[in-house]
């Protein structure tokens, strides 16, 4: 939950600071839910529901259903995606699909002279409001 009630921050460009003024509460406990350290009480959810009407109490408590109540429900139904470019120019990768890791190069590896990568530690989403996420293999 602490991970979609950021994305309503980044979505609405409010700093924790600004976030609690919205809410009516303290800073510090908007602060303590996104470190993880308290869980948002019923009460705290009510007043994200009243600031920000259009965003789907289903979505914000159990990250089911639409994000937002304007949006039709989709059921989730896992399909073999087409792969296309994303607005950032990427393209989404599935990670149950297998992947021939001979195809794969490295063009870091052409300006650096160090000892072959054993894998995947972790990935970084930088966000132009200076906050990130950090995605861990499975």
């Amino acid at each position: 939950m602490k991970d979609r009630i950021a994305h309503i921050m980044r979505a609405k460009n409010l700093k924790a600071s600004d976030f609690a003024a919205l809410l009516g509460i303290q800073p510090s406990g908007v602060s303590h839910i996104l470190a993880g350290r308290n869980n948002p009480s019923l009460e705290f959810i009510k007043k994200i529901k009243e600031t920000f009407p259009e965003y789907n109490l289903d979505w914000i408590i159990f990250g089911t259903g639409p994000m937002t109540t304007s949006e039709p429900f989709k059921e989730s139904i896992k399909e073999t995606p087409t792969p296309s470019a994303s607005p950032s120019g990427m393209i989404p990768f599935d990670y149950d699909d297998p992947v021939d890791e001979s195809s794969l190069t490295d063009p870091i590896d052409d300006l650096v002279d160090e000892k072959p990568r054993s894998g995947i530690k972790s990935m970084l989403i930088l966000y132009e409001d200076g906050t990130f996420d950090s995605y861990l293999p499975r």
